[in-house]
């Protein structure tokens, strides 16, 4: 489950990603250079493709244990943000083939302007397909869906199986469910995604977004009548939280601003509307939560994300004062202001600085002293079983 939007606005282009995950699942931020390619061979997640002579530099959040992403931007200000959709019929459920997340990342690497990204993914499906199990401690089994963008163009991709379909919009949004492809449908996942609910919070959102600032927002959305996510699954919120019978919970969030330059807001951990968009501009030197990738996985880069979760674990059951929203609200109205009049040479350390203020924000508001939020007692147990699971088992890796 996930969301994607992006928009032009004032000679900028902006995109923003909720990636929605299994609660337990560490997404980690890589910076990837670009690089020259001897071998004749590259190996994705589940099977090995011919490899092209030379790869893009990329940024891109990538689930733990996956050689593919979820969400990225280049070197040339491509943008890609996938989504599950649910078809009809049956899924190729072999794990011997390109699954979404490979798509998305051969084409940020492979491709120059949203258009070239497009077409990548489209040659790459109509020759090896998609399929394979794409849950990180489950099966689940999906098509996909793309926004794909640069500064000057937008693209909505849509797919089942092998088939695909495009249009080009100026300002859109997509979440897990098919919309140019409706006679492809699987109406029942479609219906319990909670997808329309979400595609209508994004779609309201994108009517008078115009900046990094609207997308932070954006991203935060909950559904109406959500007073507590912390007491309540909410599966039809932009920000998902888990605990029901169906749904993920939000692990990833970034927001890209293509300008003359590219400058990356992220969070590098789950839940973002308790989470700190921290800037990082694009061809930097990595600084956290932004690793140092290799270009075939290698290091366990999932400190920074699991670190951030335990606090987030301790506040299920809890009522987050205002007081914190306050102050978080604060500190990014700051790094706002000072990434707009930072250099490229000085914002490693911009970005040293908010993870230091993030840290001091946290230490501010320990989930202790909280006040307890009535909330179900199954929802409270489907949160314990998780946590005692992330809590003791290594994270699985690629």
């Amino acid at each position: 489950m996930c969301d994607t939007m992006g928009f032009f606005s004032n000679g900028t282009a902006i995109f923003a990603k909720n990636s929605d995950r299994s609660p337990n699942e560490p997404q980690v931020l890589e910076y990837i250079p670009a690089a020259d390619h001897s071998e004749a061979e590259l190996r994705v997640t589940y099977t090995t493709i011919p490899q092209v002579a030379h790869t893009k530099a990329v940024l891109i959040s990538r689930p733990c244990w996956l050689w593919g992403a979820e969400m990225g931007v280049n070197e040339d200000g491509v943008c890609i943000g996938n989504e599950a959709v649910f078809s009809k019929g049956a899924y190729h459920k072999e794990n011997d083939t390109l699954i979404g997340m490979d798509l998305l990342r051969l084409g940020l690497e492979r491709g120059g302007s949203a258009r070239e990204a497009m077409q990548v993914i489209i040659d790459l499906l109509e020759e090896y397909g998609q399929g394979g199990n794409c849950a990180y401690d489950h099966k689940f089994y999906y098509d996909n869906s793309f926004l794909i963008m640069d500064r000057l163009h937008i693209f909505i991709l849509e797919t089942a199986g092998t088939e695909w379909f495009w249009q080009e919009v100026e300002r859109g949004s997509i979440s897990n469910r098919l919309e140019m492809m409706k006679p492809y449908r699987d109406v029942l996942y479609t219906t319990f995604s909670g997808s329309k609910a979400r595609l209508g919070q994004t779609s309201g959102c994108l009517a008078g977004a115009a900046t990094v600032q609207d997308m932070m927002k954006a991203l935060r959305t909950h559904a109406p009548g959500v007073t507590n996510p912390f007491a309540r699954p909410t599966v039809g919120s932009v920000c998902m939280h888990y605990g029901g019978l169906v749904g993920d919970h939000s692990t990833a969030s970034m927001i890209v601003e293509l300008s003359d330059d590219i400058t990356v807001w992220v969070t590098g951990t789950s839940t973002p509307c308790v989470s700190v968009f921290k800037p990082w501009k694009f061809g930097t030197a990595p600084v956290l939560p932004v690793y140092a990738g290799t270009y075939s996985p290698s290091a366990d880069n999932t400190e920074y994300w699991c670190t951030a979760e335990v606090w987030r674990r301790a506040l299920i059951g809890k009522a987050v004062p205002a007081e914190f929203f306050a102050a978080r609200d604060a500190l990014e109205q700051e790094l706002l202001q000072k990434a707009a009049h930072t250099s490229a040479d000085g914002f490693a350390a911009l970005t040293a600085e908010a993870v230091k203020a993030e840290e001091d924000l946290y230490a501010k508001f320990p989930p202790a002293s909280f006040e307890k939020a009535e909330s179900p007692m199954a929802y409270r147990r489907r949160w314990q079983k998780k946590t005692k699971v992330l809590l003791n088992t290594p994270p699985r890796l690629f």
